[in-house]
């Protein structure tokens, strides 16, 4: 009895100082399977519930996240369109402002290079040709100008973004120094002959290719030609020369532009004597004045043609015009 008794007492405190726990059922009173299984599903839907309601409750965090993101990005987008505006409308303004001092400056006070590069005399030409100046203005008031020099004139086409002239295409009496060499007669008086021939089809609407092709090979020879007599340099009659030639490439293609063809028809037969009809011609072909070559007397032409111009403003007596919005 003795040793039963010590040895329970020994089990008993192994169990005590024991590290690990003996597992064991919690019998609930009057517990059943049913029951045990009811109260297991409870607890699973207390969770689940209790799932549903945080996730949830982190779904509204998110929404109201990117909804206050959102609006920082509109309220940001939008007052960077507004500075946006404000800068674009601030040079607009200043645009406008400084196009009406322009425009003012070439009708009342234009400059040297304004008058020299044509831009006044776009100007005064743009006041002539107001609706309001009645016909007997300009026959009451005539200013005199010789037909001839429209032929010297350089228009611009905007419709073909060309510039030209008679006296560009033809070249006679115009030459500069450096291709009035003799030894350049030949090649010279083949140009001339060519632009004559094509000149005198176009202006009665029968070009052929072969006049075309003519006045192309008359350029090259005398661009080959040039080189020959004159070598390449820097110097200043060779540079003259070369870019005479090179504006005469450019006028040959002229005589492939049908809308060029019915204008220079025109000049060739202009019978006007006045700055009116001058304007009148300008205006039924939709041209405006050029900028004008360093080469030759165009630019001291425009310095004639601006006081006339003015001259012939100032004589109708057009209203001071209100400046552009």
């Amino acid at each position: 009895m003795f040793r039963a008794f010590v040895t329970a007492i020994g089990v008993f405190a192994l169990q005590a100082f024991s590290g690990t726990n003996a597992p064991a059922q919690i019998i609930f009173p009057g517990s059943t399977p049913q029951g045990d299984i009811l109260r297991g599903e409870g607890v699973f839907l207390q969770g689940a519930g209790l799932f549903n309601y945080y996730t949830a409750t982190a779904d509204s965090i998110n929404a109201d996240t990117w909804m206050r993101l959102n609006e920082y990005v509109f309220q940001s987008v939008r007052e960077a369109s507004m500075r946006e505006s404000r800068r674009i409308a601030a040079r607009i303004a200043k645009t406008k402002e400084n196009y009406n001092e322009i425009l003012d400056r070439l009708y009342n006070a234009p400059e040297f290079k304004d008058v020299r590069r044509g831009d006044a005399l776009n100007i005064l030409y743009e006041h002539l040709t107001n609706p309001q100046i009645p016909e007997s203005s300009f026959r009451l008031s005539p200013v005199h100008l010789s037909g001839d020099n429209i032929r010297n004139i350089p228009f611009m086409y905007a419709k073909e973004d060309a510039t030209f002239s008679m006296q560009r295409l033809t070249a006679r009496g115009k030459w500069p120094v450096g291709l009035r060499d003799a030894r350049l007669v030949g090649a010279r008086r083949a140009y001339e002959r060519a632009v004559d021939d094509a000149l005198e089809q176009q202006i009665e609407g029968k070009l052929t290719l072969e006049a075309v092709k003519a006045v192309e090979a008359a350029v090259y020879d005398l661009s080959a030609s040039l080189d020959q007599v004159i070598p390449p340099s820097r110097d200043k009659v060779y540079l003259e020369a070369r870019n005479y030639v090179k504006r005469l490439e450019t006028m040959k293609e002229l005589f492939k532009r049908k809308d060029i063809e019915q204008i220079l028809g025109e000049i060739d037969k202009y019978a006007g004597t006045t700055v009116h009809d001058l304007v009148a011609f300008m205006k039924r072909n939709n041209l405006r004045f050029g900028v004008p070559d360093e080469i030759g007397d165009e630019q001291s032409l425009y310095t004639r043609l601006f006081a006339s111009l003015r001259q012939q403003l100032d004589l109708v007596n057009v209203p001071e015009p209100e400046p552009k919005k």
